[in-house]
C-alpha cells in the first residue's frame, strides 16, 4: 500500500516489563555497548530521527553517528553524514545550554504557537514547524514531500504512543534488556497514551537476534 508519508521505524530499548527508565526524568541505566551499536546501525539507515523533548532533556544529546563506516555508507548513498534531528515539544521548553545544541547536527523543532514564542529570538533550530495541534499525518506528508522517505523514532513513550494513535508506524526495533523496573513508581513505559480504536494492528516478527545479554527483535506493524 502506498502511503503519503515516510517509512517509520521505532528504535528503542526496554526492560522485560516494558519500562524505559527507572524514573521519568532520568535516562535509562541499562543500555550496553552492544545495544548502542545496534541503535547506531539502525539510525544510520534513516534520513531523519524524531525524539520527544522529555527524552532530549533526560539525555542532553541526540544520537550522533560516529562509526566511520556507517558515515561512509550514508555519503555513498547521497545522504548527509548525520540524519536530520526533529524534536517534538508542545511547550518549546528546551534548555539552550544542552550539549545537543553543540552537536554537529541539523535540528528542527515541531511545536505549537505557544511553544514557538520561546524560540522567536533564539537560533538553536534551523527550522521550526508550528501547528496548533499534532496532526501527525499532515506533518509526515510534508516530510515526504521534501523527499524524506525513512524516519526513525527514538522515543520516549508518549511520542511512540502518539504515532501509534495516528496509525503511523511501520516497524518496531525493540531491544529487550535483562532488567525489571516496575518496582519504581515513576518508571515510564515504552509506549504511553495510546488508546485502541477499532482493530489492533498485527505484528509480524521479521528478525530475532540474541546478543550477549539482550534480545533484539524486529517486527512489522500491519494496520487493518
Amino acid at each position: 500500500m502506498s502511503l503519503n508519508r515516510p517509512h517509520l521505524v521505532a528504535i528503542f530499548a526496554q526492560s522485560l516489563d516494558g519500562k524505559i527508565a527507572a524514573h521519568r526524568a532520568q535516562r535509562p541505566s541499562f543500555s550496553s555497548p552492544e545495544d548502542y551499536r545496534h541503535l547506531e546501525t539502525q539510525a544510520a539507515q534513516q534520513q531523519a530521527l524524531i525524539m520527544g523533548a522529555a527524552t532530549l532533556r533526560a539525555y542532553g544529546t541526540s544520537l550522533r553517528i560516529r562509526d566511520p563506516e556507517l558515515i561512509q555508507r550514508r555519503t555513498a548513498q547521497g545522504l548527509s553524514p548525520q540524519p536530520l534531528t526533529i524534536i517534538c515539544s508542545d511547550s518549546g521548553d528546551i534548555p539552550e545550554d544542552l550539549p545537543f545544541f553543540r552537536q554537529p547536527l541539523t535540528r528542527w523543532l515541531w511545536t505549537t504557537p505557544k511553544g514557538s514564542q520561546i524560540w522567536q529570538n533564539r537560533t538553536g533550530f534551523e527550522d521550526i514547524w508550528v501547528a496548533a495541534d499534532w496532526d501527525l499525518p499532515a506533518r509526515l506528508a510534508r516530510l515526504r514531500s521534501l523527499g524524506i522517505e525513512r524516519v526513525g523514532l527514538l522515543g520516549g513513550g508518549r511520542l511512540l504512543g502518539a504515532f501509534l494513535q495516528a496509525g503511523a508506524l511501520d516497524e518496531l526495533w525493540v531491544t529487550l534488556a535483562p532488567v525489571l523496573l516496575s518496582g519504581y513508581a515513576d518508571a515510564p513505559a515504552s509506549i504511553e497514551g495510546w488508546q485502541v480504536q477499532g482493530s489492533l494492528p498485527q505484528l509480524e516478527l521479521l528478525e530475532c537476534r540474541r546478543g550477549s545479554k539482550e534480545l533484539f527483535l524486529r517486527y512489522r506493524v500491519e494496520w487493518p
